[in-house]
């Protein structure tokens, strides 16, 4: 809960909806790539048993680094 209410004030919202906005728009490829691997693994019989690993080098995971170091 700190490092939400901290990126909060990094981005200058008062409201915690504002900021799970910012995260989910900055978060998009990301969740598309999860539902289209989701889709994937229950169609073809999801070999490795539907884990994945999703690598983004977006701006929300340098936020997250600046609250980390905070």
């Amino acid at each position: 809960a700190r490092k939400f209410f901290d990126l909060q004030d990094m981005l200058g919202f008062d409201k915690a909806s504002s900021t799970l906005d910012w995260l989910f728009t900055k978060s998009k490829k990301a969740i598309k790539e999860l539902a289209r691997s989701k889709n994937s693994s229950s169609a073809g019989g999801g070999g490795d048993g539907g884990t994945k690993s999703f690598s983004s080098s977006s701006e929300c995971d340098e936020v997250v680094s600046g609250i980390n170091q905070v």
